[in-house]
């Protein structure tokens, strides 16, 4: 099957013209080795055909073959050599997971208790399934960003969905220790402060430490950040058609109700009351 106006894919702004995250498809030559070169990000591996010797971090030469999926953390030293000509499919992402995926990664963290094993697990029907299309979509150059994101979200479905929480607590291992608590601890008391040095405070962080840790794991500034939460909750607030003004200026520590008609005005392109009257009509 050809695609279709393949012009428009690749001048749109969602086209990926590079790999540094999302999914990308690889081949390798027997005997070249690979390294891992930019350990910002977290890897899976799919490995479709093939053979490598493997070691990353502490463990040391593992076999692995297709059929295999590995996860690499940000940060480890992975080196592999190929024992045979290799296809494999690389998942790149960062630190950034939906709200839904987050709650669910927390729930393993009462699964890892064993010693720590070198992360990889059987690639299983389902999964299979996923990296099929994956595939036909990077063979027709679809690389869009979004799909991408859909796609990885699929992953992450099919992991919750058809392998065991002990399963995934142990290949998930590195990440989740690392993550959790801070992402967590975040997620849970940002509502809780007014500024970010309240919440670096509460980390019991410097401002500067917390402005970097924070920043590794949303890809964001803790400033810019809080104020796109705080217009997303504003636009919820007003989108219920229930809470008063008032009542929202008070919550959110504006200091009148004009503070609060300039804050819509520059966040939002219109006042509060145009804003509400223009998201009740977007619900119905």
């Amino acid at each position: 099957m050809k695609l279709l106006y393949p012009q428009e894919h690749l001048a749109c702004k969602n086209y990926v013209s590079d790999f540094s995250i999302g999914f990308s498809n690889r081949e390798v030559k027997k005997g070249e080795i690979l390294k891992s070169s930019d350990k910002y990000f977290n890897y899976f591996i799919f490995l479709l055909e093939g053979e490598a010797m493997v070691s990353c971090n502490e463990f040391r030469n593992h076999l692995c073959q297709g059929g295999e999926m590995i996860f690499v953390a940000q940060d480890s030293d992975l080196s592999a050599e190929a024992i045979t000509d290799l296809k494999y499919i690389l998942l790149s992402f960062d630190n950034q997971f939906t709200l839904c995926d987050q709650l669910a990664m927390e729930s393993l963290q009462a699964n890892e208790s064993k010693p720590p094993i070198f992360n990889k697990i059987d690639i299983r029907p389902p999964m299979r399934s996923v990296l099929d299309s994956v595939l036909f979509y990077l063979d027709h150059k679809i690389q869009c960003k979004h799909l991408h994101a859909i796609k990885q979200k699929e992953v992450f479905l099919i992991l919750r969905a058809f392998y065991t929480k002990e399963e995934m607590a142990r290949f998930l291992a590195p990440m989740l220790n690392r993550n959790m608590d801070f992402k967590t601890f975040i997620l849970q008391h940002y509502q809780e402060v007014k500024t970010v040095e309240e919440l670096a405070n509460m980390c019991k962080m410097s401002v500067r430490s917390f402005n970097r840790k924070f920043n590794d794991f949303f890809n964001d500034s803790p400033y810019s950040w809080m104020l796109k939460q705080k217009s997303r909750h504003i636009k919820t607030r007003l989108a219920d058609g229930k809470t008063t003004f008032g009542a929202i200026i008070k919550d959110y520590g504006f200091s009148s109700p004009a503070h609060f008609t300039t804050y819509c005005k520059k966040q939002f392109g219109q006042s509060p009351s145009k804003l509400r009257k223009q998201l009740l009509a977007e619900t119905h």
